[in-house]
């Protein structure tokens, strides 16, 4: 995604300073409240923000045995990151990185369970309160000091998790501090590959004292502790025995979710945890290479070229070389890569200036691979000469115009008539330029009408119908959206999925909408107006 684009149309109608405090309370819980500066990194494009934002978290128990669990209960003021759309029952997932020092050293992180909430636009989000569990370390020993050092709020939108963390970056300091005595269980231990594995795989996992019959969860987080995050993981088949031997495996989430990098994958299972180094590449240890199941054959040929070590999931594209290194764009044919990073797919050989066979990942000239082709022929000529054209093509923008900002509804006389009156919305376009295969959505709210003598007519009285199609020469087929009543929700215009059958969809698409106002009965006279917002997602 590319950020937030948003325009407005006008509806008329006539009618006649940081700080930090930590001390156990009376029940030996240990709570605190800093007010550090945070800077968040928003997602889908919408920048940066940064401000103070208040923490209190509140731990318990006061004195742990080393290894042992501790409860955190964590309030979070209004945060410096805004949304620029409104949003209705939004699941999310809350998380607070805490750093240990003192008897202890690392990162825990408390992971809140997921819930929905309404999104409001532009104003500062602000998370209901939020509980969580972690263990201290084995080796804990003596009084352990907490510091929020990042939060990370987890949002499913449009079928995508999308992610905001916020470091601290100034001011903060501790929120409270726990007390790890006395004599701990046998430490858990954690075995993971030493070679990097790629992401979409299984990745087998191992380990010994472990919680027997327990149920163990992997997570995915950073040298150090931080950020742990079980969603990295998309499945897993793990297990411990009746002797407290784990097994199975894990199953890392696609390419797109897990970068590559060098992490740790904690396991954990409800009493015991313990973590192991693992790297993170999508691309294996050895060049990209490609084949053909045949070097040779007359024009025609349906052949399969073949590749590895490539990204997982991404867009191939194959095509056939003239003699000038020259691709044919009629040869041209894609194919995604899978999991493996292998693909293989059917090229057909369509004329006799076919002298190679090109493989690239995305357009990356860095991915370029060849493999040489012979057509066979037959008979003389005159010859051939080729001469080498080239071009380059540049990503563009998501972007929309309006014919209009202003719908009439005309007047309405109130005792006649229905009370109905009906418009259309003003043509919308919609560019894609972008060459991508991310879709994209066009929502809108509806403020409610007002006078200037106080009168109102509410926004739900007016309801459309939305069309869309996509102009000659446009990639990808957009949805327009249901019949319905506007209002502060967002509501859909018309929108592109993506579609994964093409590398890309793009081009320029036309939406509108059959407008209806009903007018109540009671209404006080005068001149109204209110406020519609299309926004581009």
């Amino acid at each position: 995604m590319t950020g937030l684009l948003a325009a407005c149309f006008v509806m008329s109608l006539s009618c006649a300073g940081a700080s930090a405090q930590a001390a156990p309370s009376a029940d030996g819980r240990a709570a605190g409240t800093v007010t550090p500066t945070v800077h968040c990194t928003l997602p889908a494009g919408q920048g940066e923000a940064t401000g103070p934002q208040e923490m209190t978290v509140e731990l318990s128990p006061a004195v742990v045995a080393p290894g042992g669990k501790v409860h955190a209960k964590v309030t979070l003021g209004p945060s410096p990151a805004t949304s620029g759309l409104s949003l209705e029952d939004v699941p999310t997932i809350p998380s607070l990185d805490l750093a240990m020092s003192g008897g202890a050293t690392g990162t825990v992180t408390v992971r809140g369970a997921e819930f929905t909430m309404d999104i409001p636009s532009g104003t500062p989000i602000e998370l209901p309160p939020y509980e969580g569990d972690f263990l201290v370390p084995a080796n804990a020993s003596g009084d352990i000091s907490f510091t929020p050092v990042r939060t990370l709020t987890q949002t499913k939108v449009l079928g995508s998790v999308f992610e905001t963390p916020c470091d601290v970056v100034d001011g903060g300091g501790s929120i409270g501090t726990v007390t790890a005595e006395g004599a701990g269980s046998e430490p858990a231990t954690l075995s993971a590959p030493a070679d990097p594995v790629r992401p979409n795989t299984a990745v087998t996992l191992g380990g010994s004292g472990w919680t027997p019959g327990g149920a163990p969860v992997p997570s995915l987080c950073s040298v150090g502790g931080g950020g742990c995050d079980p969603l990295k993981f998309s499945s897993n088949t793990l297990t411990i025995g009746g002797d407290g031997t784990l097994s199975g495996t894990a199953t890392l989430a696609q390419a797109g979710a897990v970068p590559d990098g060098t992490y740790e994958v904690k396991v954990n299972d409800g009493t015991k945890e313990a973590t192991a180094p693992l790297t993170v590449r999508a691309v294996a240890a050895g060049d990209r290479e490609i084949s053909l199941s045949r070097s040779s054959g007359p024009v025609g040929s349906v052949i399969t070229v073949s590749g590895k070590n490539y990204n997982p999931d991404r867009w191939i594209n194959v095509i056939g070389l003239d003699a000038s290194g020259t691709g044919l764009d009629d040869s041209a044919v894609y194919v995604k890569s899978g999991s493996d990073g292998t693909f293989a797919v059917e090229f057909t050989v369509v004329s006799e200036a076919v002298v190679a066979v090109q493989a690239d990942e995305g357009n990356d000239p860095a991915t370029v691979r060849t493999a040489p082709f012979t057509v066979s022929t037959g008979g003389g000529g005159g010859g051939s000469a080729d001469q080498k054209l080239n071009t380059s093509v540049r990503a563009g923008t998501l972007s929309m115009v309006q014919d209009g900002d202003t719908v009439d509804f005309g007047t309405t006389v109130l005792g006649t008539g229905s009370g109905v009156q009906r418009s259309r919305l003003n043509r919308v376009e919609v560019e894609d330029a972008r060459g991508v295969d991310s879709g994209w959505s066009l929502t809108a709210t509806l403020t409610g009408f007002t006078s200037a003598d106080g009168g109102t007519i509410p926004a739900g009285a007016v309801r459309w119908t939305p069309r869309c199609t996509a102009q000659n020469g446009s990639v990808g087929v957009p949805v327009a959206g249901s019949p319905a009543a506007l209002g502060s929700g967002a509501a859909s215009l018309c929108r592109m999925d993506p579609d994964g059958s093409r590398p890309f969809t793009g081009g320029r698409f036309d939406a509108d909408a059959d407008l209806t106002l009903t007018v109540p009965g009671f209404t006080r006279p005068g001149d109204y107006s209110a406020t519609l917002t299309l926004t581009l997602l």
